[in-house]
């Protein structure tokens, strides 16, 4: 035992190297109800309960949260933004929520405090003035090096300003389609145009909008990336609010490289930008006599390659005849293929679309596993041992092998 115990020691130092350089997660909750300068009408009823929920939610699953809630003014608003995204390094991810009114002006959307005055038609540049712009919170998280920026906005409801005839500031109702920017996941309480709902009518015991209980109890599910939960979510939703009836479709924008090895639920595996963790022998050990070989585990979520590592090929099996495959073995395949098109996915020597050479082209029918990552390139092998890269974008789970004849 003595003899092992510099390597354990020298182990177990890496170890505290490589965490102290994993990227951080942090997530900036707001919630207002309250809106003294306009009419009763615009009261709301969910929004502290839903930014606390939400912060709970993130907390307990690693988030780092900055809570405000209730009457939130602009000033407030800004300073406290402007500390929280102090603190947000580069390969960090950053998670905002906003719940309370928005308005789109011009294809932009607005996210109102509390103490935004009583707007009226022709007063455009004053509302512009006097409220946040979505993108601009993003661009400052994307500008302090987040890897990551995801957006969820439940602010998709009645424009809570006076009407002069048939004109208003802004849509009347709900938020605008936006492209969000690279590195952006934008999740959105309802489709371009339509309301959310701040509660069920009648009698309805939850104390949230009907996004927000939807999106608290999906961003739990560590199995959902970016993707699914918008997914997820989208369709909960529009199931709950039909029920109503009513016609709310969360939307949800991903300009999020590799958003599908991406999750809200567990720790960001993304290094980096330039760390290099140490790689260390595994302390030896004696083997157990007649250790039996374990069974075959799921397929592990992939942590990414650090971008500077240079991309390297592959390595080839040595040609053989194709492995008779067990009919319960899960795969990979290609999704996102064109039918009317090619209706296929390149599997390339490098990850890049113009360097090294196209290896294969797989088509629909095609099984995988995933064995690495490098940015937004997934490395892959097939049954026949042949390994090369494709891009994330066209890689799903999972299917089972057909079963031999």
């Amino acid at each position: 035992m003595r003899a092992i115990r510099p390597g354990l020691a020298v182990f177990c130092l890496c170890l505290l190297s490589v965490a102290a350089q994993a990227a951080d997660r942090f997530a900036f909750v707001v919630g207002v109800d309250a809106y003294p300068n306009l009419g009763a009408a615009a009261q709301l009823e969910r929004p502290v309960a839903d930014a606390g929920a939400v912060a709970a939610a993130l907390t307990q699953v690693g988030f780092r949260v900055t809570l405000l809630s209730g009457t939130v003014t602009q000033e407030g608003m800004l300073r406290r933004f402007g500390s929280f995204a102090e603190a947000v390094r580069p390969g960090d991810t950053a998670v905002v929520y906003f719940a309370g009114h928005g308005i789109a002006l011009q294809g932009t959307n607005f996210l109102l405090p509390s103490d935004i005055p009583a707007i009226e038609p022709g007063q455009e540049m004053l509302a512009r003035s006097r409220a946040l712009a979505e993108t601009d919170l993003s661009a400052a998280l994307r500008e302090r090096g987040a890897r990551v920026v995801v957006m969820v906005i439940d602010a998709c409801r009645d424009n809570p300003f006076p009407k002069t005839g048939t004109r208003s500031v802004g849509q009347s109702r709900g938020l605008a389609r936006t492209e969000p920017a690279e590195g952006v996941f934008s999740l959105y309480a309802a489709s371009a145009g339509q309301q959310a709902l701040d509660r069920l009518p009648g009698t309805d015991p939850s104390p949230n909008s009907v996004f927000t209980r939807v999106f608290v109890a999906q961003l739990r599910r560590p199995d959902l990336n970016l993707i699914d939960l918008g997914e997820s979510v989208r369709d909960e939703v529009a199931k709950l609010a039909e029920t109503v009836p009513h016609r709310q479709v969360p939307a949800y924008y991903n300009e999020v490289r590799g958003a599908r090895f991406v999750s809200l639920a567990s720790p960001d595996e993304l290094p980096r930008p330039g760390a290099t963790p140490t790689a260390v022998a595994p302390v030896p050990t004696a083997p157990p006599p007649q250790a039996a070989a374990p069974p075959p585990a799921p397929e592990p979520r992939i942590a990414a390659l650090p971008e500077r590592v240079p991309p390297q090929p592959i390595p080839q099996a040595a040609p053989q005849a194709a492995p008779r495959v067990p009919a319960t073995a899960s795969f990979s395949y290609p999704i996102g293929l064109d039918p009317s098109g090619d209706n296929w996915v390149a599997l390339r020597s490098l990850p890049s679309g113009s360097a090294g050479t196209r290896l294969a082209k797989l088509g629909p029918n095609a099984l995988f596993t995933v064995v690495g990552r490098q940015g937004a390139w997934v490395a892959v092998r097939l049954p026949s041992g042949q390994g090369g890269w494709v891009h994330g974008d066209y890689v799903g789970c999972c299917r089972r092998a057909p079963a031999a004849p």
